[in-house]
């Protein structure tokens, strides 16, 4: 067996098809045919389907519309060193063996001549990624905030807080999202759960008369949890995501709940205004399938909604840009009602294209 057909098989093998389609920067990754086909976007395409890649031990190739065909280092050779006709292909043949192997870390099936002549740029072999791939899997497995019995809740109370009702977040809605009051501290609170939908903590929104605690301390958790492990209602979202093959990911809670009783139930809230690590881990356990749609608060402009999206190479990612200024300020995407809502829904998604 040649060089090249041990690397395809090792590929396939390892699960590595996925890998090489985001080092190569394409876009909307994704699998047909109960996985026996890979698809996804050319990283300066349009089409979401145009490279394509079988799910076996030859990767045979091609991308549609180009006039590609052959194999995985086909696909390397045109994106990658500008391929454009098969001559060429056939001509960078070793220089995309060595892209891969590089990218890869399969150092065996590199020739020491090549090695050294090659003008392709060497990467420092990562001798022990395999264990630090290990290490950081093990910190996500372990980390969980922890679990309260559920009568934790009768100590605030299930009160739905009319200040909302006036401003059209209904008594069901409030009821179904557990929202109460705590006296002493003079806040709102609605519970917080795990994506198994265990109680994990307890959330304080300020609505008393204090101006300094409103500017300061808006938000306390008078349960806590650590709410950069978590996604604010994944629990309720997870089938409604699963079968519309969406996600929604907002800043706050209170957007969350706007969205579900409009019937968007497949939105989650990061509970701040950035991604975190672990966040990004549980968006992408999501599924290849799923569409990405950022709905962040107006003060976040384009550059940063894309810096987000980023951090999830491969996936379908989409964001909603308020480009008719139908929000102000620090608006979330529903403050000023339904109907801005589902315009916004409807004519102002963008589709994000950059990792």
């Amino acid at each position: 067996m040649s060089d090249l057909q041990e690397i395809k098989k090792r590929i396939h093998n390892e699960g590595k098809i996925e890998e090489v389609l985001e080092m190569l920067d394409c876009w909307s990754i994704n699998t047909e045919q109960n996985g026996k086909l890979y698809v996804a976007g050319l990283p300066d395409g349009d089409n979401e389907r145009s490279v394509q890649v079988k799910n076996n031990e030859s990767l045979i190739s091609h991308i549609r519309s180009k006039g590609v065909e052959g194999s995985i280092f086909d696909i390397v050779s045109y994106i990658v060193f500008n391929a454009d006709t098969k001559e060429k292909r056939d001509d960078s043949l070793s220089k995309s063996k060595f892209w891969i192997c590089q990218k890869l870390n399969y150092p065996e099936y590199i020739d020491e001549f090549y090695r050294v002549t090659s003008d392709v740029k060497a990467e420092k072999p990562q001798f022990n990624s395999w264990l630090k791939k290990v290490n950081q899997t093990k910190e996500i497995i372990i980390v969980e905030n922890n679990v309260y019995p559920v009568n934790v809740l009768s100590n605030f109370g299930t009160i739905p807080y009319k200040k909302w009702v006036d401003e059209g977040l209904s008594i069901k809605t409030q009821k179904e999202f557990q929202v109460g009051i705590d006296v002493k501290t003079e806040r709102i609170t609605f519970a917080v759960h795990n994506k198994n939908g265990e109680l994990i903590g307890v959330k304080g929104r300020y609505c008393g008369s204090d101006k300094k605690i409103e500017d300061q301390y808006k938000y306390l958790y008078l349960l806590p949890c650590n709410k950069s492990i978590e996604f604010f209602n994944l629990h309720r979202a997870l089938p409604h995501i699963k079968n519309k093959k969406e996600v929604i990911i907002v800043e706050g809670g209170k957007t969350t709940m706007y969205l579900h009783q409009w019937g968007y139930k497949n939105s989650i809230s990061i509970e701040g205004d950035s991604l975190s690590e672990y966040q990004i881990q549980i968006l992408k356990s999501l599924g290849l399938d799923i569409k990405f749609l950022f709905a962040y608060d107006k003060d976040k402009d384009a550059a940063f909604i894309v810096q987000e999206a980023s951090k999830l190479n491969g996936r379908m990612k989409y964001g909603i840009f308020d480009r008719d200024n139908m929000l102000t300020d620090k608006d979330s995407p529903t403050d000023k009602g339904k109907l801005v809502w589902e315009k916004l829904y409807s004519d102002f998604q963008f589709k994000l294209r950059l990792g």
